[in-house]
């Protein structure tokens, strides 16, 4: 019998590897983390590789030749180095200061990709490449992991690196390779994931191309560090937050990878291979606002040793005592859209064998999450109800002062929440911003927006004192010429006298590139409010559109916003410009193939360009929900603690029952405890909440909730100063019945209701909006 077990794997295991599923941008990612640590291994060593540089080459074909092939200048390797390297599980990096780990991501990659895997490699003043094949299916057959060494003669002894070509690549990793889109989506996934590294690294710049493209790092368009916004209780909040904080150095086994417990002094496991090193340990970064909204494109990029392992990950977004789970950030925006962004290093925190995810089990990672987010929940009075006092987490700084998408209030600044209204434009230019147009890369347009936006809240004329001069030329007026040159008469003079200057004020909002969805005929315009008594602007016209720099093919639209055609609700100057572009895209397209219809390219231009006028059904109901719910949150504050639970006891039997109901639905531990400290309004029906402001609206108004003035009201006579409050009550509660009234509709109720119907109502949502309840 023999004398020992042969435990050697089952040469099919490394086909099985493959069935793992990992997205094909992180297969290539895990063959880059081999390349930049060989960069990063030559540093260290005191022989950095001169201009660094990864090349991956993609197939351009659906065919059985397809291949994927890695190449890199770095410092190669040795025949034994090769042979470990794509030995399954074995790892000869640090696991603590590189970016390989568990010496698997190379077979994982390389298998899941395709069936043949080829690896030449070779050092500076080596006379010949080594190589190894590993064709998987021979493998298998042969039932033997051995495979020959090859090798072969290279021309220049000086070459150095490494090259691994993946054929025989399977069917469905060459279909999903070879089309453009998705090579374009793994290059922005590559270029986000290592950002850090490609903009300098410890090993210098490293140059990557995939698919012929050089990658550039993917940079977060976010406001500018100096924007600071100062409140009028002398608080202020910045648009970004710094994190760094180094944490007590703890004891760590590189062979097992897991850090020990505070009061562990050797690795648990007792393996003769354990080594234990003392580790420092520390969190920084930042976060910070996107210069727009979006539905995903925001959240945390969780970062180790300068690659991304998670990106835009939203999990410190929500708060949990264990048992429920709840999503605290966006819930203030009615299209559920994000912009709090930000980049965490955590080099010291365990990572999973595919590299994808942190793992949360670490207490590492719980130690992040306090530092970043804080012990409790962000909403302040969600944290005062269950107990947690004294958060000044970064995360919760950022959520008090911007956790909305819009202003709050009827008359609150745009730049107090530094948001863009239309969000359109924000994105627009943040596409400009990628591509690394140098108007865009600060946030001077962003703000020049929001700045114009608070112009228009606060009633004054557009530019105001921000006047921008315009270019050299541009919108020039010629000055009248005498028709009698030499001839001095006190006309002539009157007419040579210097034509008085008037400023055309930038309008910002409407200043922007228009292009037609559909037959992309495309417009450049500067939009300038005009003056009714400038020479340049004929008399009694309410608008002008021409031609003015042919080269940039640049118009400008100006405007008269006193004329008598704006002071309508159904004509504004977006619209009066939307005709104007299409008129001029209607003869664009005379005599072509394609002659739409007036109409139908208006209404193209509307939908594309007037969002935010657009009654829709699903952001209506949304909106309304959204304020009833601030509504509901803010009465356990304006209710005496003492009468919470008696307000309880005076509600109908119906509205108990509903709220009893809700709160069995939604798992609420201790109903109790909410009726009698009287926080059970978020699960009452709406009509309960219209109901209880009738009988108490001086809980509400005089600057509570609402500004306007209720109990402060006294004109001296009892029944005037009762009229005048009853009147101030009955308006409020007229706008809740609408508030109401949208709640209980459903989209297709909104569709079907008149348009006046649903503008009056719309207009009681903004006018229920809080002034004062954050």
């Amino acid at each position: 019998m023999a004398q020992e077990f042969d435990l050697t794997p089952d040469p099919r295991i490394l086909q099985m590897l493959g069935e793992i599923n990992l997205p094909q941008w992180r297969c290539l990612a895990e063959l880059i983390d081999n390349s930049i640590d060989g960069f990063v291994h030559a540093t260290r060593a005191g022989a950095p590789i001169e201009g660094p540089e990864i090349s991956i080459s993609l197939p351009m074909a659906d065919n059985e030749s397809a291949r994927v092939t890695i190449k890199d200048n770095g410092p190669g390797m040795s025949f034994e180095s090769l042979e470990n390297a794509v030995r399954a599980g074995w790892s000869g990096n640090d696991p603590l200061f590189n970016l390989g780990l568990f010496g698997m991501g190379f077979n994982i990659a390389t298998a899941r990709l395709g069936l043949v895997t080829e690896v030449w490699t070779t050092r500076a003043g080596d006379a010949e490449e080594v190589g190894v094949r590993i064709d998987l299916e021979e493998l298998s057959a042969t039932r033997s992991f051995k495979v020959p060494r090859q090798t072969r003669p290279k021309a220049d002894h000086a070459s150095h690196g490494t090259t691994i070509v993946v054929s025989r690549l399977k069917q469905d990793q060459r279909s999903y390779l070879a089309r453009g889109n998705n090579q374009k989506t793994m290059r922005k996934h590559l270029a986000r994931t290592y950002s850090s590294l490609l903009g300098q690294s410890e090993a210098g710049r490293i140059r990557l191309t995939v698919g012929g493209v050089r990658l550039s790092p993917r940079r977060h368009c976010i406001w500018n560090e100096g924007r600071v916004v100062n409140f009028p209780d002398g608080s202020c909040a910045r648009a970004v937050e710094y994190i760094d904080l180094n944490l007590a150095s703890r004891l760590y086994c590189t062979s097992c990878m897991r850090t020990l417990a505070v009061s562990e002094k050797v690795c648990p496991t007792a393996s003769g291979r354990c080594n234990i090193v003392e580790v420092k340990r520390r969190i920084h970064g930042w976060i910070g606002l996107q210069r727009y909204l979006h539905n995903t494109e925001f959240g945390l990029d969780f970062i180790r040793n300068g690659r991304k392992i998670e990106i835009a990950n939203k999990d410190l977004f929500e708060w949990s005592d264990g048992d429920v789970s709840e999503v605290e950030y966006p819930t203030d925006d009615q299209r559920g859209r994000g912009r709090f962004v930000g980049e965490i290093h955590i080099d010291h925190c365990r990572v999973s064998y595919t590299k994808d995810r942190f793992e949360r089990d670490d207490p590492a990672w719980s130690e992040m999450i306090r530092v970043v987010r804080g012990e409790g929940p962000l909403r302040p009075i969600v944290a005062r109800q269950r107990g947690y006092e004294g958060n000044d987490s970064p995360l919760y700084r950022l959520f008090q002062a911007f956790r909305r998408s819009s202003p709050q209030g009827k008359n609150g600044l745009w730049s107090r929440v530094l948001v863009v209204k239309d969000n359109d434009r924000a994105m627009q230019m943040a596409d400009l911003f990628e591509q690394d147009e140098s108007d865009y890369l600060a946030d001077d347009r962003w703000w020049e927006l929001v700045l114009e936006q608070d112009r228009d809240v606060l009633g004054e004329k557009v530019g105001g004192e921000n006047e921008s001069s315009l270019p050299e030329g541009f919108l020039d007026i010629e000055s009248p010429t005498p028709e009698a040159p030499g001839v001095v008469t006190d006309q002539l003079l009157i007419e040579a006298m210097p034509a008085p200057v008037f400023a055309h004020r930038p309008i910002y909002e409407m200043s922007r590139k228009y292009i037609h969805p559909t037959y992309r005929v495309e417009y450049e315009v500067q939009a300038y409010s005009v003056d009714t008594k400038d020479p340049g602007f004929p008399v009694g016209l309410p608008w002008l559109l021409k031609l003015e720099d042919v080269s940039t093919r640049t118009y400008a639209f100006m405007v008269d916003l006193t004329h008598d055609m704006f002071r309508s609700t159904t004509m504004t100057p977006v619209d009066a410009l939307l005709i104007e572009l299409t008129y001029r895209t209607v003869e664009f397209l005379k005599g072509q193939a394609q002659e739409p219809p007036f109409a139908l390219v208006l209404a193209d231009f509307r939908k594309q360009y007037c969002i935010d006028s657009r009654l829709d059904p699903q952001e209506i109901i949304a909106s309304a929900s959204s304020v009833m719910s601030d509504l509901a949150r803010a009465i356990p504050q304006l209710v005496p603690d003492a009468e919470g639970g008696n307000i309880f006891q005076e509600l109908d039997e119906r509205d108990k029952e509903v709220i009893f109901r809700r709160m069995a639905h939604r798992g609420v531990p201790d109903h109790k405890a909410l009726i009698s400290e009287g926080r059970f309004w978020e699960y009452a029906d709406p009509e309960a909440i219209r109901a209880f402001f009738s009988r108490r609206p001086d809980l509400f108004l005089d600057g509570k909730f609402w500004e306007d003035a209720y109990t402060s009201l006294d004109f001296g006579s009892v029944v005037v100063t009762s009229q005048v409050r009853e009147s101030v009550r009955t308006r409020y509660d007229a706008y809740l019945r609408d508030l109401v009234w949208i709640i209980n509709q459903s989209p297709s109720d909104i569709e079907r209701a008149s348009r006046d119907v649903i503008v009056r109502a719309t207009c009681s949502v903004r006018l229920l909006k809080s002034d004062t309840f954050d």
